[in-house]
């Protein structure tokens, strides 16, 4: 049961379709403490990843994106998803709250009829919980929640 007093932390999570024939692509995550290890079978969340269709800019240069399954061919195809997290989790060794934890992540692709997965990602969030206001479930997304933001994201080094 999720509290309803419950805040989110968004980040946005970017595939560039590196071929034509992409038929489709996922992305499975979870989150685990800073030294924890990921439990693919229980904790895994999946959800599928949209083309974003950035049209050629009308007079006056403002921009609008859609997001459509049946997206014409650009030429660079970027997916994008909106990951919902929690602002903090609980550590296991203290149970007191955190705002630091490790958010794991891949890509299953689709590509002309076979199934391929990307490298496992794993990087490190500081959601800053106790220093700025949240979002709450019902709030609206920041305006810059849909600034690009590259990927792949560095592997945390330990």
């Amino acid at each position: 049961m999720i509290d309803s007093a419950m805040t989110w932390h968004y980040e946005i999570k970017e595939y560039y379709d590196h071929a034509d024939d992409i038929e489709g692509v996922n992305i499975h995550y979870l989150w685990t403490p800073l030294e924890g290890i990921p439990d693919w079978e229980n904790q895994r969340v999946t959800r599928f990843m949209p083309l974003v269709v950035q049209p050629p800019s009308p007079p006056g240069g403002e921009t609008a994106t859609q997001t459509t399954e049946n997206a014409v061919a650009t030429a660079v195809r970027l997916r994008r998803k909106i990951l919902k997290l929690p602002q903090t989790i609980v550590a296991p060794e203290s149970g007191v709250p955190t705002d630091r934890y490790l958010l794991h992540h891949y890509f299953e692709v689709f590509q002309d009829g076979h199934r391929h997965y990307s490298p496992l990602y794993t990087e490190e969030l500081h959601t800053h919980a106790d220093a700025r206001p949240v979002a709450s479930a019902s709030e609206e997304l920041p305006a810059d929640a849909t600034a690009d933001r590259s990927l792949p994201p560095a592997l945390v080094k330990r």
